[in-house]
């Protein structure tokens, strides 16, 4: 039943959010037709797109796409195979005309005095009757298969040529027109690169120069362009240059001016009027209505993880989750009515004051930046909004954080006010706005912040009363000696009230050395044990004369004590504490064992020969601590536990026990969660023993401290 009141709740809640967006983001609609005389000076609401001159840009950048042209793999591997084969055909009409080459003749080297090898002899030396033969059926050949027509003179020179002077002249027509063929070319770039290339040659090559010259020639004729002309590229590019424009389109900015009194309305005013939602006959704004809904959902996701991680008892109490909602819909509801006149007067700051009061500054924080980006479509999306509101709440939630009883509320009204006209002041000058904008735009964000806060603070009793949230004034009520708990604590377990009272004292003074909040710490410490009321004899610090324990095993004992933080819970929601107070109460034995029960457990094991107790039987079933509060009273509650147990009577004893109870909490994870550093922890621990001073009337020694001269 519980989580059906809960999703009722969050159902709701999401519905009048999504809905006070969608109405709120309306804008103020007119009734003008083309020909009409403008009665209003009417801007743009928002940014939008100027979609008449957009289509005439786009389609002006889509006809001056030239044609295009891309490189063809397959044309480029039929080159490189023609050229190949014209190459392959000249060696195989050298190998007729010369033979196999005869091996490689030695000669002395008179100089060095060493043997000089020398280019392979041909097998035999055609006659001038036969190479022109030669070169004529190459010719011929070669223009048969592959339509290239060779000079005669050039053909004969590659047939000439030495055997190592053609490898080279082959070696190069083969790099250069696969280093060619890479690229895309056309036919002047193409003969542009040939050029390029025989100039590379000629510079390379320290014996026949004239060489790069014919195998430049070669390369034109084996080389052609590698390009083709592609009609769906080519459309492809004009769609893209298309695309570009409207991708970055003319743009009518905030503010602009559509139409002013007294001027003729025009086909165009009104295209642009019904783009931006400004006439009678705008209907339902489905894809506005989307966009908003999937914000709202995406904003409420996050919101639950992160109470589902930071804060999970906060989302099983269904007055919980009303009362954050009414935090958050109230300054949602005055921006959606405040928003056509005044865009920055949003009052976020009412939910950050009010959130961190009585939920704490990460909450307030978190849900402050949540709401921030709920307004924005209410806001136009203003990008001094965020900003400002950003920048305002978390001042004021900064100075709420910890406010007691004699806290001067005119400091958060002064320093919220003032950062929100510090952080508009600064927009301003970012943007080069005019010294009158600024003027007036501060005026306005710090009235704004004045009046929040005001009201938060006015709201803090009807919440408190309402929702029995806790906020501080609610926390000193609760430590008055005269609540009802505490009267019983008192009357039905004197020896768990002094308890109580030693460990708040403990609680508070570690808080506040550590910056926790130090009144949830006392309250908390105040209430920890509570449950004990169920059956307040079963614990020693009630107990005189027998103890009941003598009469159960180790195992029963321990179930009854460990019941007593789920007893402490019950009794605290009977009593409507609030939840920081009822975390603690729930979370300051962790997961710990009951040691004295699970040793006596041990020892009457071994005296009976039977197998050896479970420890997790004698262990709490209750999450460790999830704040520093609650990590703290765990350990006051521990310390102060240990202390009387052993009757420490001086502060070098104390100190000992105390870091032995730290260090066991810290070997048993119990601190986890908590946040709290190993710096804190020593923080915590010197505070524990500056308590204990005062109670055994001495002085703390400090690492640091030195003896008087």
């Amino acid at each position: 039943m519980r989580n059906i009141g809960r999703l009722a709740t969050l159902v709701v809640l999401f519905a009048i959010v999504a809905t006070g967006i969608y109405f709120g983001s309306r804008p103020l609609t007119y009734n003008l037709n083309v020909g009409d005389t403008s009665p209003y000076d009417i801007v743009a609401p928002r940014t939008t797109i100027d979609e008449v001159k957009t289509e005439q840009r786009a389609l002006e950048a889509s006809a001056q796409v030239a044609t295009s042209w891309m490189r063809s793999e397959t044309y480029s591997n039929n080159i490189l195979s023609r050229m190949k084969n014209v190459l392959a055909a000249i060696e195989t009409k050298r190998e007729e005309l010369y033979g196999s080459p005869v091996a490689q003749e030695q000669t002395p080297d008179p100089e060095a005095g060493e043997t000089v090898r020398t280019e392979p002899a041909p097998a035999r030396v055609p006659s001038e009757a036969e190479l022109q033969l030669a070169v004529s059926s190459l010719i011929s050949n070669i223009d048969q298969n592959y339509q290239l027509t060779f000079v005669p003179a050039d053909m004969e020179s590659v047939l000439a040529m030495s055997a190592s002077r053609f490898e080279s002249v082959r070696h190069h027509i083969d790099v250069q027109s696969q280093s060619l063929m890479s690229r895309s070319v056309d036919q002047v770039a193409l003969s542009s690169a040939i050029r390029s290339a025989e100039s590379q040659i000629e510079e390379q090559l320290e014996f026949y120069t004239e060489d790069a010259a014919l195998i430049g020639r070669f390369l034109e004729k084996l080389l052609r362009p590698n390009v083709v002309s592609n009609q769906e590229a080519t459309e492809n590019a004009r769609q893209a240059a298309y695309d570009r424009v409207i991708n970055n389109p003319v743009m009518i900015n905030r503010g602009t001016r559509i139409v002013s009194q007294g001027e003729i309305v025009t086909e165009e005013t009104v295209q642009l009027l019904a783009a931006l939602d400004l006439t009678r006959e705008s209907r339902f704004d489905w894809k506005s209505a989307a966009g908003i809904l999937l914000l709202v959902a995406i904003l409420f996701l996050l919101s639950f993880l992160y109470f589902r991680i930071y804060q999970p008892d906060f989302i099983q109490s269904t007055r919980n989750l009303v009362a954050l909602g009414v935090a958050l819909i109230i300054p949602l509801a005055v921006t959606a009515l405040l928003s056509n006149t005044i865009p920055l007067a949003a009052p976020v700051y009412f939910a950050a004051v009010v959130i961190c009061a009585y939920f704490g500054f990460r909450t307030a924080f978190f849900m402050t930046i949540m709401l921030t980006l709920a307004l924005l479509p209410i806001i136009t999306f203003e990008p001094a909004f965020a900003l400002i509101g950003i920048a305002g709440s978390t001042t004021a939630a900064i100075y709420t954080k910890g406010m007691g009883k004699h806290d001067n509320y005119a400091k958060i009204i002064l320093m919220t006010s003032g950062t929100t006209f510090a952080a508009t002041l600064a927009y301003g000058l970012i943007t080069k706005q005019t010294w009158l904008q600024m003027a007036n735009a501060s005026i306005v964000t710090a009235i704004t912040a004045v009046v929040s806060v005001i009201a938060a603070i006015g709201i803090m009793p009807l919440f408190e009363l309402i929702f029995n949230t806790v906020s501080p004034l609610r926390l000193i009520e609760l430590s008055q000696p005269g609540h009802a708990l505490l009267k019983r604590l008192f009357v039905e377990a004197p020896g768990t009230s002094q308890h109580s009272m030693m460990v708040a004292n403990l609680a508070d003074a570690a808080a506040e050395a550590v910056g926790a909040n130090s009144m949830i710490a006392r309250v908390g410490a105040y209430y920890h044990d509570i449950g004990k009321l169920e059956n307040p004899l079963m614990f020693v610090e009630n107990q005189i004369g027998d103890n009941p324990h003598e009469e159960l095993s180790p195992l029963e004992s321990a179930e009854i004590i460990k019941r007593h933080p789920e007893e402490g819970l019950k009794l605290a929601r009977r009593y409507r504490l609030p939840q920081p107070v009822l975390r603690i109460i729930h979370e300051h034995h962790g997961t710990t064992i009951l040691r004295s029960f699970y040793g006596k457990a041990q020892e009457l094991a071994e005296q009976e020969g039977t197998e050896m107790p479970d420890p997790d039987d004698f262990r709490y079933r209750t999450p460790i601590p999830g704040s520093r509060e609650s990590a703290i009273v765990m350990l006051a509650d521990s310390t102060e536990a240990t202390m009387k147990s052993h009757q420490v009577d001086n502060l070098e004893e104390a100190n000992a026990v105390i870091r032995k109870v730290v260090r066991t909490k810290v070997e048993e994870d119990q601190l986890i969660h908590s946040k709290l550093s190993f710096q804190e922890v020593e923080t915590i621990i010197l505070a524990f023993l500056q308590v204990y001073a005062g109670h055994f009337h001495e002085r703390v020694q400090y690492p640091d401290d030195r003896p008087n001269p």
